[in-house]
């Protein structure tokens, strides 16, 4: 074999060497995955504060009231939540679908005089208080005689041996008032409304079920949280409260517990009237929260 031969056998060899080198290199980088950017870590989680059992808890004292004309009247009765996040109603824009009192019992064929009396005495039951004589003993023609305490004072009477004390007393378990309709029916309907609604704020905030407290104002107008660590709290009522006819709704913003050793008590206030105070807080009527909802929405 001449020299010349084997020289361009060499340069071959060497040539296709090459060229397998290159092809299995461009394989093995074919096959490399091309890493992914650095994701951009999101917000974390609204959580719940953690225990602080080496602190004095804290206490808010909240205290409802709605002025109307000349005077000031206290929410009594009516439940409020407590919240470690933003309650954010205007991403759940379904307050206007919340019972009302007044539809609710026109729906049950209670009469015009029944829903002005519950209207009056701010009730979502026949039990806010006990009925007085005259409201028992009116003649239905009257005015302000509301038929469905005549008609079960009278039947009271007939099944109680006409002892009339008692059957004032218990009028609330004689017909029509003994319906489940007239008497909680408004209050089931309104809790099953609201705890629904709890569900979807926890579950839009991302918090783990049963973190929203609930608690119910006194006859004074006063609800109280208890046991409250270190962070940022926020107060709701969800339902509108139905006084005179308006139906408010409260969303604070957050309300800060600072760290402390002493059990401190702190003062809230939810109002339908501004005042310049620490923790002072307006609620808007229905149809103000409802058409906010919806220019949040449509942006």
């Amino acid at each position: 074999m001449s020299l010349l031969t084997r020289k361009c056998r060499v340069v071959l060899m060497t040539a296709h060497a090459l060229c397998l080198g290159l092809v299995f290199a461009l394989r093995t980088q074919a096959q490399t995955p091309t890493p992914s950017p650095t994701p951009t870590p999101s917000s974390a989680p609204c959580t719940a504060p953690p225990s602080c059992p080496a602190l004095a808890p804290h206490v808010f004292q909240v205290s409802v009231n709605l002025k109307q004309s000349d005077k000031t009247v206290a929410v009594a009765r009516r439940p409020f939540y407590l919240s470690p996040c933003p309650f954010n109603l205007e991403k759940l824009p379904v307050q206007s679908r919340a019972p009302s009192r007044k539809s609710y019992y026109a729906g049950v064929k209670a009469s015009p005089k029944l829903i002005n009396w519950l209207e009056a005495n701010n009730c979502d039951t026949i039990y806010c208080r006990e009925l007085r004589r005259e409201e028992v003993t009116c003649n239905k023609s009257d005015g302000g005689c509301v038929p469905e305490f005549v008609d079960a004072y009278n039947e009271a009477l007939s099944k109680l041996k006409g002892d009339q004390e008692l059957a004032r007393k218990w009028v609330t378990n004689y017909a029509p008032l003994s319906t489940v309709q007239l008497r909680v029916g408004f209050h089931d309907e309104k809790m099953k409304w609201l705890a629904a609604e709890v569900t979807a704020v926890e579950k839009a905030s991302g918090l783990a079920p049963g973190t929203i407290r609930a608690a119910v104002t006194d006859r004074q107008g006063y609800v109280y949280f208890y046991d409250l660590c270190p962070g940022a709290y926020y107060i709701s009522n969800l339902a509108p409260v139905e006084v005179g006819g308006d139906r408010i709704l409260w969303e604070t913003t957050a309300i800060k517990v600072e760290k402390s050793d002493t059990l401190e008590k702190i003062p809230v206030t939810l109002s339908n009237v501004s005042a310049k105070k620490k923790n002072y807080f307006v609620g808007k009527k229905i149809a103000e929260a409802v058409s906010s909802a919806s220019v949040v929405e449509k942006e």
